[in-house]
């Protein structure tokens, strides 16, 4: 795919993530055929985006939200700054084109893991690891729906991503066994779904390990201070405006939202 064309897509993306309106999808010599197009044109996205990347989302991280992208692997996106919020969060609805939400563990980073030849081992990466952060993330595809049939597309706009809410960090969570905790999505006072660590690639722990792989494919890698998202525990689920949505963790804490 020419550069030209990576350009052109990725102009429409940004353009439509600022103006917060729907893309029907981008047109056939525009759109990435391939997941590395999808990437490639996902770099220029976020260059172009005035504002600054402070970490990753991965998305696709349970078999079922692979068989309905029709992959094998996980994708990723980036975060930005202004995008992060601390829970309980207000925000105005009319900044999203869609209120898609999930209930995900969020990863800050006290180190960086810069790039090597040599693959980092668990204990190297939890070394580097300052907290477990119970989240929320929100998904706004820039497309007038969730482009489970385009994943390429889907990679390219910010592989959904559009917004995060934090909850209270977790210092001393290594005696936690991430894969067992359980999670729950409600909204409006109704539990919409219930879920454990261990539908994100069998442990969120595990979900860091292939982050830090694919992205070093492609010349990137973890930076002091980046958060990293690890995948939704309760599905995919959407609030209307005013209803109070609160991902559940249990001891760890709850995480709110509510959209006016």
């Amino acid at each position: 795919m020419s550069e030209e064309a990576l350009q052109r897509g990725a102009e429409r993306i940004v353009a439509a993530r600022a103006a917060v309106t729907k893309l029907d999808g981008l047109p056939d010599a525009e759109r990435p055929r391939t997941l590395e197009d999808g990437y490639r044109m996902l770099r220029i996205a976020t260059e172009l985006w005035d504002d600054a990347p402070v970490g990753w989302k991965v998305g696709a991280t349970s078999k079922e939200v692979q068989a309905r992208f029709g992959i094998d692997a996980p994708v990723y996106g980036p975060l930005f700054k202004s995008t992060v919020h601390v829970s309980p969060a207000r925000l105005k609805a009319t900044a999203f084109q869609h209120l898609l939400l999930e209930a995900e563990f969020a990863f800050s980073f006290r180190d960086g893991l810069p790039l090597r030849a040599k693959r980092y081992d668990r204990e190297e990466v939890i070394e580097a690891i300052e907290a477990v952060i119970p989240s929320i993330e929100i998904i706004s595809p820039r497309f007038k729906r969730l482009s489970v049939h385009h994943t390429p597309q889907f990679v390219a706009d910010f592989s959904g991503n559009a917004a995060a809410v934090l909850g209270t960090p977790l210092r001393d969570w290594r005696g936690l066994d991430l894969a067992a905790q359980g999670a729950a999505m409600i909204i409006g006072g109704i539990t919409r779904q219930e879920g454990t660590g261990a539908l994100t690639l069998g442990h969120p722990l595990n979900v860091l390990d292939w982050l830090i792989a694919a992205m070093a494919t492609r010349g990137q890698a973890i930076r002091k201070g980046d958060l990293i998202m690890t995948g939704t525990m309760t599905g995919l689920h959407a609030p209307e405006p005013g209803e109070p949505a609160v991902a559940d963790f249990g001891a760890l804490g709850k995480v709110e939202v509510v959209f006016e």
